[in-house]
């Protein structure tokens, strides 16, 4: 069976180096994306009220319940929701030329899952005696988790030691995952684009700072992230590495 699956991942990895390149939009700080409406992810609290953020952004009570699919009228406060933009506000960016990121890409290349990355504090393989199934992104809590490729959530919640966790499934027998988030932004079920933000940074479960535990796996079996993912000059890794390039 093991042989079998290795065969599996061997063609998969054939037909990743055959796809053509293309640019596409990602999600950014300024503009992103949820169900094919432009908008952005805001946390309601006191200070960012839904009064604040409707008149803000333009958009209705109704609008920010029905994209987010919240039932009832139940308080927002203390929530990340996704607030569409109005066409008027849209209008108002593209003016002033700010707009989503443009990257080069193809259809089965995978991206960062997060935007800025300096440093690899683990990585796949055996670690304290354990095996340690993916790679450790340190970054500042709040910060960005994307989407490395297109997909269908199939898993959103707490899972044990891993704290908040999204799982998402690609073609190809593909899947990725991403743990220790302080919050996750999309649901089992919703299928997200490539670089779509789907939660942020956070040290939830077993964890000793805030980072973002990261893995790639196909047909179950858990491959090294640095083999999929583009290149990166000088990013610096474990002592028992060399800097990756």
């Amino acid at each position: 069976m093991k042989r079998i699956a290795l065969i599996a991942i061997s063609i998969v990895l054939v037909t990743l180096r055959l796809s053509a390149a293309e640019q596409i939009q990602i999600d950014s700080a300024e503009i992103q994306e949820l169900k094919g409406k432009a908008g952005k992810w805001v946390q309601v609290n006191q200070r960012t009220t839904l009064q604040y953020i409707m008149k803000e952004y333009g958009c209705t009570r109704e609008d920010i319940y029905a994209l987010n699919e919240i039932a009832g009228k139940r308080s927002l406060t203390g929530n990340y929701v996704f607030v569409p933009f109005s066409a008027e506000l849209l209008e108002s960016l593209a003016s002033r030329g700010v707009a989503r990121t443009v990257v080069e890409t193809s259809d089965d290349e995978f991206l960062w899952p997060v935007e800025k990355v300096n440093n690899i504090s683990s990585i796949l393989g055996l670690r304290g005696g354990k095996f340690h199934t993916g790679m450790d992104i340190p970054a500042e809590r709040g910060t960005p988790v994307r989407a490395s490729m297109e997909g269908r959530v199939v898993f959103s919640g707490y899972l044990s030691g891993f704290g908040n966790s999204l799982e998402i499934e690609h073609r190809n027998n593909f899947i990725t995952r991403y743990c220790h988030n302080a919050v996750n932004f999309v649901k089992k079920g919703d299928f997200v684009r490539k670089g779509q933000y789907i939660g942020c940074v956070g040290s939830t479960g077993n964890s000793t700072g805030n980072h973002l535990h990261y893995e790639i796996r196909c047909v179950d079996v858990p491959l090294d992230p640095l083999d999929f993912l583009p290149g990166k000059s000088g990013l610096l890794m474990p002592h028992s590495l060399k800097n990756w390039k």
